[in-house]
């Protein structure tokens, strides 16, 4: 059925990479991998309906592990072929060298763990399913299987130490070779075979022939070389049988200058065993003519088997066209589907987060065309407030249809995207960005290089490391300010060397003078994570500020008046903190604050709200609100 037909191109579209990755993960054999990927392929076309419309991937999964599992036990994996993961390249060979030992390391750490520990870890560590769905496919309970997670992890932290996780999760986020002859044409294969295999009206004889085309194709292929390297030397032989003159005493005239020319002659042969002369009919000619009748026999079977080779050899090279053109013009009807499968979907997959439903399902050419409208409508908005002017409602409208465009990404990957804000964490997220800048840019005609994109995957690896590490250093007591603060920094590192990356016609599609770094107004900068959570507080100078700072204080978190004292010297430390951004501005600029005058904020702040932890006495459930409050208040000097 159509439905079926699609849904199984669907499935095959968002599974092939993961599948070839799990199966060379499993059975650290390309060749034995490709077959693998190639009979899960048939099983989901075979069971067309068994195909999960919603994420096939977990259900695929299951049926590689299953098919990688058979092909272990009947063929350990063969030495030489192991499938190397594709890591950037360091300009400092030491370090490169040092790079792909620690990869080395860990393959033979993980090659050595027990089978079902060594299945549940690559499972969930480096195919990306999450204990419930590793458990299905392995046909385990949920705690057992979790068990068997968390003691692999042990015995690798046992073996490599703690560099044990950050090596798997280098691993998992590192681009994987190519299938032999690249995903194209892997791909072409492997839906080749699966959909002529379950062609309508294809027997069974047809359906076993297709699942052995591979198989057939190499056999057939090295029968063509037998077969013509055999027949060549048969040639040889034969050819020097037929050049040589005939024997003579063995039923052939006889050359006499008696005058006996031409009759026959009698049978005389040498008898090996008396050195005397016999006759035809003696024991002696007895046995070699059966010698003689027996090379005859012999050349006549290897005739026999000469032209069976050649005749197997020239049905191979017709299955090899066959099978090649049949290939080319799959990849010919495939092409319009993987042109517009690339027009929409996502760039980069970089790291632990490139993988969720919410990144690779999107549609990132329409998100990239919302956000650009979103920004150009916000500019177009701020031009008319700035003038002193009503923007039209058509803006306001526009604004909000698109906006809730950008959204729909945001719902899709909450709490699924690391972040320390209230709204818009996910969407400044370098995955995000990165995405959302590739698209804008294929739109514009000015598309990222692969070496603009591998530089932008490389950033993007980085932050999420910087952002592991700064979380490592948190406990209980840390308040939210203080992690915000450091995502927010991080955020900034990152797009701003994106901002390199560009070429300088790719860049002033994004930066320009008026807009860079303004929050509510510069989509790319991570302000846009503090604009709905942080409270302007204005004032026509510092002292009024700071009394409408502490009376908010006060009331918030209830500071008794025996610790009014204490937070009054918080204050006048908080103020000399943010001197430095108390420029005065006219009204309309008040929530335009720049990210570095943010970033004085934040500091001033998370010196604050320490201070208040630690010396206001504040009650148990005031202090876990303080700690967790998402507030950062920015100080305004509003101009007369």
């Amino acid at each position: 059925m159509v439905d079926d037909r699609q849904n199984l191109e669907r499935c095959f579209a968002l599974c092939h990479q993961r599948a070839w990755r799990l199966a060379v993960s499993l059975l650290h054999d390309s060749h034995e991998a490709f077959d693998a990927v190639q009979q899960a392929f048939l099983v989901a076309a075979a069971k067309p309906d068994k195909v999960p419309r919603d994420d096939p991937w977990p259900w695929f999964a299951t049926v590689v592990v299953h098919e990688a599992r058979n092909r272990r036990r009947k063929k350990r994996p063969q030495p030489g072929l192991p499938v190397e993961v594709e890591m950037p390249q360091d300009n400092d060979p030491a370090r490169h060298a040092q790079d792909s030992e620690s990869r080395a390391t860990l393959r033979s750490a993980v090659e050595d763990l027990p089978e079902h520990e060594r299945e549940a870890v690559t499972l969930t560590q480096l195919s990306g399913l999450t204990h419930a769905q590793a458990a299905v496919a392995l046909g385990l309970p949920v705690k057992t299987l979790s068990t068997h997670v968390t003691r692999g992890l042990q015995r690798l932290r046992t073996r490599l130490g703690n560099q044990s996780e950050e090596l798997l999760a280098g691993m998992a986020a590192a681009p994987l070779a190519a299938p032999p002859g690249g995903w194209e044409a892997a791909l072409a294969s492997w839906k080749a075979a699966a959909f002529s295999g379950t062609a309508p009206g294809a027997t069974a004889a047809a359906t076993g022939g297709i699942i052995m085309a591979k198989n057939t194709l190499i056999a057939a292929t090295l029968a063509l070389v037998i077969g013509l390297a055999g027949g060549a030397i048969l040639h040889t032989v034969l050819d020097t049988q037929e050049a040589a003159p005939p024997a003579q005493g063995y039923n052939q005239p006889l050359a006499a200058s008696d005058g006996t020319a031409g009759k026959p002659a009698p049978e005389t042969n040498i008898d090996s065993r008396t050195g005397k002369a016999s006759d035809g009919n003696s024991e002696g000619g007895a046995d070699l003519r059966r010698e003689l009748d027996d090379a005859l026999a012999r050349e006549a079977t290897l005739k026999l088997e000469r032209d069976k080779l050649r005749s197997q050899a020239s049905g191979a090279e017709t299955s090899r066209d066959e099978l090649r053109r049949d290939i080319e013009k799959l990849t010919a009807e495939l092409e319009p589907y993987r042109a517009e499968a690339a027009e929409k979907g996502p760039t980069f997959t970089f790291g632990k987060f490139g993988g969720i439903e919410g990144v690779k399902r999107s549609d990132w050419k329409e998100l990239s065309h919302a956000s650009r409208v979103v920004a150009d409508t916000i500019r177009d908005i701020r031009k008319y407030q700035l003038k002193g002017e009503q923007p039209p409602r058509e803006l306001y409208l526009t604004l909000q249809e698109h906006t809730e465009m950008v959204r729909k990404y945001e719902y899709r990957t909450l709490e699924k995207l690391p972040t320390w804000a209230r709204h818009n964490g996910e969407l400044t997220h370098p995955i995000s960005h990165a995405n959302l800048i590739a698209g804008e840019l294929k739109s514009a005609g000015l598309p990222l290089s692969e070496d603009q994109v591998k530089a932008i995957e490389a950033l993007g690896l980085k932050y999420e490391s910087d952002f592991e590490i700064a979380s490592r250093k948190y406990g209980e007591n840390t308040p939210r300010c203080e992690k915000l603060q450091d995502e927010f920094l991080l955020k900034g590192v990152f797009v701003d060397a994106v901002w390199d990356v560009l070429r300088p016609e790719q860049r002033a599609l994004f930066v320009t003078p008026e807009t860079l770094h303004i929050a509510g107004t510069d989509l790319y900068c991570p302000t846009l994570m503090l604009i709905h959570t942080s409270p302007v507080i204005a004032g026509a100078d510092a002292a009024e500020i700071r009394g409408k700072l502490r009376a908010l204080l006060v009331q918030t978190f209830k500071v008794t008046t025996e610790n009014q004292p204490a937070l009054d010297l918080l204050l006048d430390n908080w103020l000399g903190d943010v001197s430095q951004i108390l420029t005065p501005v006219r009204a309309a600029d008040l929530r335009s604050y720049t990210f570095d005058q943010a970033a004085v904020a934040l500091r001033a702040h998370c010196k604050l709200v320490r201070g208040m932890r630690d010396t206001c006495g504040l009650e148990t459930e005031r202090l876990a609100a303080l700690l967790d409050d998402y507030s950062v208040y920015i100080p305004r000097v509003q101009a007369p």
